[in-house]
């Protein structure tokens, strides 16, 4: 059992063919913010195997009681300090309802290093419960180190390309992808799938003139009228999506790879039509 789709993802990857890997949180929900029910509780407490992130992601884990002994934190030993959120903002979006991001950014993996680091504490927990299958999880494991370290190097020239220029988010989950590969990111709350009302556009060019980007990253694509009034302002729009839940088509490194594709297109790190 695991708490979001890139631990799933690298499960599904290693693991040997008989095993079963679950990710719960239902299609449309933040698995950050999802709350189990008894029910699923149960399922993660008799599972024998339970993928957290670290980090504080997750916050149902806090307070219920699972196996120590089948609990592995992925993050952990990772990375000698997490990266503390600036504001800590209450807001609400999708099924989850109202919600703080706290005191910890937990979107660890979008430094591809510490996904990759994390896939090998997968690895580790795979290896210790099929040691018999040791030979395919090392091979698959390597496999896929070598495809996040590729999609890593290209963030890092893009990165480069850039040269620190200031950047906006729409949602605060950009921290490790800022921090691992040089972007001077400010976030601010806005969602996709909302309008943004004139509190927000104040909000906006509040922090445009504070911190005057002309790119923005979104967690999807935003509407029309939201990239219209972002275009008139200079900025253009950069989906990066985060890939905390499911896909309904591809997987986590397609994704990765259209992400980096768009960043690198919008930083001049490649030429794009």
């Amino acid at each position: 059992y695991t708490v979001n789709y890139p631990l799933a993802f690298f499960a599904e990857r290693m693991a040997p063919s008989d095993a079963k890997v679950v990710l719960p949180a239902p299609a449309g929900a933040d698995p950050a913010f999802w709350k189990p029910s008894v029910e699923t509780v149960q399922k993660y407490q008799q599972a024998s195997l339970i993928l957290l992130n670290g980090a504080g992601y997750a916050h149902w884990t806090r307070y219920a009681t699972l196996p120590k002994t089948r609990v592995i934190v992925t993050a952990e030993g990772c990375r000698e300090r997490f990266i503390r959120n600036e504001r800590s903002v209450q807001h609400q979006h999708g099924p989850e309802g109202e919600h703080e991001h706290g005191d910890l950014a937990f979107t660890t993996w979008l430094d591809l290093e510490l996904a990759a680091c994390q896939a090998a504490s997968v690895r580790n927990a795979l290896l210790a419960r099929a040691p018999d299958e040791a030979a395919t999880i090392n091979a698959k494991f390597a496999e896929l180190e070598n495809e996040l370290s590729n999609l890593d190097a290209r963030l890092r020239r893009a990165g480069e390309a850039w040269k620190g220029g200031p950047i906006l988010a729409s949602h605060p989950v950009y921290q490790y992808l800022a921090d691992a590969y040089g972007l001077s990111v400010v976030s601010l709350h806005f969602e996709p799938e909302h309008a943004l009302a004139e509190d927000d556009w104040n909000a906006l060019d509040a922090e445009l003139e504070r911190h005057p980007a002309t790119l923005m990253l979104w967690e999807g694509q935003p509407l029309r009228a939201t990239e219209e009034g972002l275009r008139k302002r200079g900025i253009e729009v950069v989906v990066f999506d985060p890939a905390g839940q499911a896909p309904a088509s591809g997987d986590f490194l397609s994704i990765m790879q259209a992400n980096v594709e768009r960043l690198e297109c919008a930083t001049g790190a490649k030429t794009c039509d």
